[in-house]
């Protein structure tokens, strides 16, 4: 694969794989509607201006969900236990900005300028890094761990200036904003050979991931959440056991894949996505031992990049 150009030729016009259906007007499904019309006036701004709405977004989601504040407020406390009350109290705010930002970035991913304009876009903020780590991989399916950050809606789109990618995502309850989330996630491909596309595939659809990870396809998997089901570990995680998914060791053993973890920070209005070397002796047949490796690569990741990290999931399964 060659290195990817600065820009493209073509536009991407917003796919529409999951057309609308009558049942969607009935009631119980207004809010959602009444929220995504607000993401969609967001989504006209301005790339400036929506990124700033998106930091008033999180000042008020920091005032409007307590809940959520008090589990991210803790979780900071507990990893970062050096730092002072001021400075959690702090880095709780800041992340809540962040998630708000996370949104206006969910707008970019349905009408951004890219699905219209190829040349004056999004891209232009886009930086890459360690991307011969990826280039180098040869004859194989490829893994890529990309930990729950609030940057991840954008670290999709940039993936597909690199390649074709299908990520692993779990459907949603809700049929509306399960179509919706999957049009947002969704970018096709087009006759354009510098451009890639994203469909995503279920968590429930084990044959097929494994099948394209055969056929030497781009697997995304976002294995750092809280795990319940049977067969989870606890791995420390921050000095804290965490029920933990080692669903990945068993991937990598099945399928020979490389293993190529994969951050990005938001650093002002830019956005920079690092791809590590891949992991060697991986997996090396204890699953503890290899998502122990993972987790001692996220808090290096999160310690550098605390904000951005999606602290109001109750990762360590708390009781509040």
């Amino acid at each position: 694969m060659a290195p990817i150009e600065p820009y493209t030729n073509k536009a991407r016009p917003l796919n529409n794989s999951s057309p609308f259906q009558i049942k969607y007007l009935k009631l119980q499904y207004w809010g959602i509607w009444i929220g995504f019309g607000l993401l969609r006036l967001i989504g006209w701004l301005p790339y400036r201006p929506k990124m700033a709405v998106g930091k008033v977004i999180g000042r008020l989601l920091y005032y409007i969900a307590p809940s959520r504040k008090r589990i991210a407020h803790h979780n900071l406390q507990n990893c970062f236990p050096e730092k002072t009350a001021n400075e959690i109290s702090q880095l709780t705010k800041q992340h809540f900005e962040s998630l708000g930002i996370s949104l206006a970035e969910t707008t970019m991913n349905f009408w951004g300028r890219y699905r219209k304009h190829p040349n004056n876009n999004e891209r232009q903020y886009f930086h890459f890094h360690g991307l011969e780590h990826f280039y180098t991989i040869k004859n194989r399916g490829i893994l890529l761990v990309v930990p729950h950050f609030t940057t991840m809606e954008t670290t999709g789109l940039m993936l597909t200036y690199i390649t074709d990618f299908r990520p692993i995502y779990r459907p949603h309850d809700n049929p509306l904003m399960e179509t919706l989330i999957t049009q947002s996630r969704t970018i096709a491909n087009t006759p354009d050979p510098k451009q890639y596309s994203s469909i995503p595939i279920s968590n429930k659809d084990t044959k097929g991931i494994v099948r394209a990870l055969r056929n030497n396809q781009v697997i995304w998997i976002a294995p750092d959440q809280r795990y319940r089901a049977k067969g989870k570990i606890n791995v420390p995680f921050f000095n804290m056991d965490a029920p933990s998914n080692p669903g990945i060791c068993k991937l990598a053993k099945r399928t020979n894949a490389a293993i190529i973890p994969v951050f990005t920070r938001r650093i002002g209005l830019d956005y920079h996505l690092t791809f590590l070397p891949p992991l060697d002796n991986f997996p090396s047949g204890d699953d503890y031992q290899d998502i122990q490796k993972l987790h001692q690569l996220y808090e290096v990741e999160i310690t550098e990049n605390p904000s951005q990290y999606l602290w109001t999931h109750n990762r360590w399964n708390i009781k509040f």
